[in-house]
């Protein structure tokens, strides 16, 4: 499989990466430090179109699918990989609203969106439901021609950040029918009843505010529906098996940091006199590390082309999560050891990798979540 880029998304990668050279990197370092929203740096990169590269131009999009939603989500991680939270976790909404949404609410949510106007955040997980999105509680009872919500969310990133505009929130409708009573609906930022929960400081995406949502008899018209009433599990497990690319992206953008600040600091560095990428126990496992990265690109390049071609891809979606997630931890660690005891000072970039990395192997379904969908489909 050749991974040479289209003109578009050529175009796309050389763009962004002139953001990242120029305002990101330089920049990004004290919010990160100081776990703190980049406000002023998100604008700059929501004025560039990013957000929309992977959807359809018709509602202000780039038209270059997953493919190219990938791309973004690499480039930036390999220069801050929370940075590039902000980007997958505004996605997911995205997706739903573009996938499943009718015209007049991707008009209204998903055009503003692709201009970057705001950002968005998902509201799947809930305190008591982990990684089993169909154990949904939260209600969404039917009132004239309305739906009042009430429940609550967990993780959900962007949300609370000045630049929040939509949530989208999968609840219970039917609850008579179990998981095929769930539905989605697009709540606005300052609808009566919409409370944000305060941000906490984690171990990875420490740019990125992760919150606790609140519904409390949230009234939203029938119009914000997305879809179909009852099709909120199929349309979330799809949204999520698309955001597992995103986040295979973010690890293989992590991961090849990794080793570029290992290949800097492991040049120019000595042990006894000699340069310390004379001994096998450094190049060995950085040799591996790059066969891994090259091994990641080409299963998420397999995944997002499914995903492109409407193909099955739940299977090979789950494989290159589980696969770069884990290789970027892999690789963030051996990148500390090549900086020996200096590694674990705060001021070496290369001392958040670890915890960045581990963020990676929990959301979108853990490591565990993705070996039991892989046997289930060979099992199956």
């Amino acid at each position: 499989m050749l991974l040479d880029l289209n003109e578009d998304e050529a175009l796309v990668k050389g763009s962004l990466e002139q953001f990242t050279a120029g305002a990101l990197r330089p920049r990004i370092k004290p919010f990160a430090d100081r776990h703190e929203f980049p406000i002023e740096l998100v604008k700059e990169f929501l004025a560039l179109g990013f957000m929309g590269t992977a959807y359809d131009p018709a509602f202000g999009g780039g038209g270059l699918g997953t493919r190219g939603a990938a791309i973004v989500a690499e480039t930036l991680a390999r220069a801050e990989p929370g940075f590039a939270a902000i980007f997958l976790c505004n996605s997911a909404p995205m997706t739903v609203i573009a996938r499943y949404g009718s015209d007049d609410l991707k008009r209204k949510w998903l055009e503003p969106l692709c201009r970057g106007d705001f950002i968005a955040s998902f509201g799947v997980t809930e305190p008591s439901g982990g990684s089993d999105v169909a154990s949904v509680k939260m209600r969404a009872v039917e009132d004239g021609d309305s739906f009042v919500l009430s429940g609550s969310k967990v993780f959900s990133t962007n949300a609370g950040t000045p630049l929040h505009g939509i949530t989208t929130f999968v609840a219970v409708t039917d609850p008579d029918l179990g998981a095929k009573g769930l539905s989605t609906f697009v709540v606005p930022v300052g609808t009566p009843g919409f409370r944000v929960g305060k941000a906490s400081r984690k171990i990875g995406w420490r740019v990125a505010d992760s919150v606790e949502l609140f519904l409390d008899d949230c009234r939203v018209p029938k119009a914000n529906m997305v879809g179909n009433r009852g099709d909120g599990l199929r349309q979330i497990l799809t949204t999520l098996s698309i955001g597992r690319i995103l986040v295979a992206a973010t690890g293989l953008g992590l991961a090849r940091k990794a080793i570029d600040l290992a290949k800097v600091y492991g040049s120019g560095r000595q042990v006894g006199g000699t340069p310390i990428f004379q001994h096998q126990g450094l190049t060995f496992p950085l040799a591996d590390a790059l066969t891994k990265i090259h091994a990641a690109e080409l299963m998420i390049r397999n995944a997002a082309c499914l995903a492109d071609a409407d193909r099955p891809f739940r299977l090979e979606t789950s494989m290159a999560k589980l696969f770069a997630t884990e290789m970027a931890g892999e690789a963030a660690d051996i990148a500390l050891q090549v900086h020996g005891g200096y590694g674990a000072f705060e001021e070496f970039d290369v001392s958040s990798l670890p915890g960045e990395a581990r963020v990676l192997r929990i959301l979108e379904g853990t490591s565990e979540i993705q070996r039991l969908v892989i046997a289930r489909e060979f099992t199956a």
